[in-house]
């Protein structure tokens, strides 16, 4: 274990860290996979650090932010702010950053409706056991030390003091590290939901598993 990494609630300094750390291990730290890097960070992180206050933990060795979680509560709630908050700002400064002709991304954006409503269908049948949610990401040299642990735990105590009945995660399914990092825990395998990921070519389709656990 890491002693020297301190587990704390998120603050509004932590921001820039929190979203270079989620650019950077994006897909495993193949930053060619994004095609627009600003986009995928506000979808995947800026629900939590700007509008869900209480959802994200960071861990700081020495001043610096190694790591994070963020979590919710109310999968709703976040949906809601994501829908109606987050992606229509994201895909206007996407647009504005001078990628408007890019077929890519607008093949990432058409895909995103469909993507959204197939993630929602995968999550709905364990919805009321697992009610919270969670994703952890962590620079390279802080992996294996205990301090993905730490922020897991942190979240758990978290969950059962609002008495949630068990949380979810979800992992790559090519991500074998990280579903060992989460079997581990005792979270087991629920099904599987689609990666919003540029497919590697025409027709490819990438697949996460769902882990759910009681709490």
């Amino acid at each position: 274990m890491d002693d020297a990494v301190e587990i704390r609630a998120y603050e509004p300094r932590d921001r820039q860290a929190v979203r270079e750390i989620c650019r950077s291990t994006a897909y495993g730290g193949a930053e060619e996979a994004l095609i627009d890097p600003h986009l995928f960070v506000d979808l995947m992180i800026r629900a939590y650090t700007d509008f869900a206050a209480g959802s994200v933990w960071v861990a700081e060795r020495r001043g610096g932010v190694v790591g994070y979680l963020a979590g919710g509560f109310n999968r709703g709630r976040l949906h809601r702010i994501q829908a109606w908050r987050v992606v229509p700002g994201a895909v206007a400064r996407s647009l504005g950053r001078g990628l408007l002709w890019r077929r890519s991304l607008w093949r990432l954006l058409a895909d995103l409706p469909g993507f959204l409503a197939e993630a929602r269908r995968a999550e709905a049948p364990e919805e009321e056991r697992y009610p919270g949610h969670l994703h952890v990401n962590l620079l390279p040299e802080s992996r294996g030390r205990g301090v993905g642990r730490r922020l897991v735990e942190r979240f758990l105590d978290e969950a059962r003091h609002r008495g949630l009945p068990g949380v979810r995660a979800v992992v790559y399914e090519t991500n074998h590290p990280g579903r060992r990092f989460f079997e581990r825990l005792g979270f087991r395998p629920l099904g599987r939901q689609p990666a919003f990921k540029p497919p590697p070519e025409e027709g490819g389709r990438e697949w996460k598993i769902v882990y759910g656990k009681e709490i």
